[in-house]
């Protein structure tokens, strides 16, 4: 008979969705027993997954509310929704509006006044500690996010429940390396190493996302951390070569904000250049953002780029399938190059997964251009002189899209099997709760 596992609870930003791009810790719980799992996170929007039926929401749309209301109430036990989407709700319906406005205006300064709704807003309540007190959990599992709201909350409920702490660190939520010379970013990011030093303190365990995590946050913090990326089910995933669309056909799916917008538009007038004579290439651009006029105008290049707006997860993976060469791009600008400095996209492993050519463009020192470098897993530019000669060879030589794409698939089943990561998981929480028990 297999050994119980120990039951985990997780506190994230995020209602898990099996069906969205936001789904990493989802695919490291895949094969827990899900009546083992609960997940306390802080939006307003409901959970439908697979690996977990214990949920608990803090509001976040009603936790501002509650600055003035303080009869409000801001946290309950939900429910999985797997056949019905909330839309009727207020909090929620509002909280995607403000979102969406805060993404269309990124500001330090509504981090700010954010932060600060949560200090003065009424969370810690009898719902709340009821759920906490009734979970049963043996193991607290902490994804580490760059708002001090999210390790106030975190830290509250380690000192109530006493339990084995276990985090995971997948970007930069702690050093003053991203935006130079914004008072309040500093003054954003005091704020967030202290409620990040707060949680740590507590650490058993730490995962990371990608090499470059582990190397500085194991310096930072002392730790000999596990990386952990997005497993891949090779199973379902053979690498073939494929024939090559006339012409070929690139394609970006996700956000442009912080500057992306700006390589997505270096590679479209990249492509206008080669396809000065003849229609060689053209770039697809989906992204669910609203772009501005001077976004749009950027992005929409006759003959070589053009947005095609929002689209489901099913179609992202039917565009995908269909691309020749997959894009992947962070900001080169110098106010926001640093921004993705120890990130690492799940994206990439998706893009692996399907056996797809990269074109991936970024500054040569951030986490996920080192990594597909050092891997050689994909085709990585730096500047748009770079773009430029990578896409012309390409033309000359199509062939080099199989070769790459053969790449990025062998890099996926090196590092990044699903059986491998699920196994490091496992183990290494099970290790965690054991060394725990022995020590009550």
């Amino acid at each position: 008979m297999r050994e119980a596992l120990p039951k985990v609870l997780v506190v994230t930003i995020n209602a898990w969705k099996d069906n969205t791009g936001i789904n990493t810790l989802i695919n490291f719980f895949r094969h827990w027993d899900t009546d083992r799992v609960a997940q306390i996170y802080t939006r307003s929007e409901l959970p439908a997954t697979n690996v977990c039926n214990e949920f608990f929401q803090i509001s976040e749309n009603a936790v501002v509310k509650s600055v003035l209301k303080r009869n409000i109430n801001t946290g309950r036990r939900v429910n999985n929704c797997f056949e019905r989407v909330d839309e009727k709700d207020v909090n929620n319906s509002e909280e995607k509006k403000k979102y969406s406005f805060f993404r269309k205006h990124r500001s330090e300064f509504f981090e700010f006044c954010r932060e600060a709704a949560w200090r003065m807003g009424k969370w810690k309540t009898k719902e709340l500690n009821e759920f906490l007190d009734n979970c049963d959990a043996d193991i607290l599992f902490m994804p580490i996010y760059a708002y001090s709201y999210m390790g106030n909350l975190q830290s509250y409920i380690i000192e109530r429940l006493n339990k084995p702490v276990i985090t995971y660190i997948a970007d930069d939520v702690y050093f003053y390396k991203q935006i130079k010379g914004n008072p309040m970013f500093y003054i954003n990011r005091y704020f967030q190493r202290r409620a990040v030093k707060r949680v740590m303190k507590h650490n058993r365990k730490l995962f990371v996302i990608a090499p470059k995590l582990k190397k500085v946050f194991d310096k930072e913090f002392s730790t000999d951390s596990s990386i952990l990326a997005k497993g891949i089910d090779f199973s379902k995933f053979m690498f073939e070569e494929k024939s090559i669309n006339n012409p070929i056909r690139l394609v970006y799916t996700g956000k442009t904000n912080i500057g992306r917008w700006k390589s997505l538009a270096m590679i479209g007038r990249a492509i206008k250049k080669i396809n000065a004579n003849d229609k060689k290439m053209e770039l697809f651009i989906y992204t669910k953002e609203e772009l501005t006029d001077k976004v749009k105008s950027a992005l929409n290049i006759e003959g070589a780029s053009r947005v095609m707006g929002g689209i489901s997860m099913d179609e992202v993976m039917k565009v995908q399938k269909e691309a020749d060469i997959v894009v992947f791009a962070e900001c080169l600008e110098k106010k926001y190059k640093d921004i993705a400095w120890l990130s690492f996209s799940t994206k990439l492993t998706d893009y692996m997964a399907n056996g797809k050519c990269i074109l991936a463009v970024g500054a040569d020192d951030i986490a996920p251009i080192e990594y597909l470098k050092e891997n050689d897993a994909a085709l990585t530019a730096s500047s748009e002189n770079e773009i430029y000669n990578i896409l012309k060879n390409i033309t000359n030589n199509p062939k080099i899209i199989n070769e790459y794409a053969k790449a990025a698939y062998e890099c996926g089943v090196r590092n990044h099997d699903e059986k491998a990561v699920g196994k490091t998981f496992r183990e290494e929480i099970v290790k965690v709760y054991r060394l725990a028990s022995d020590n009550y």
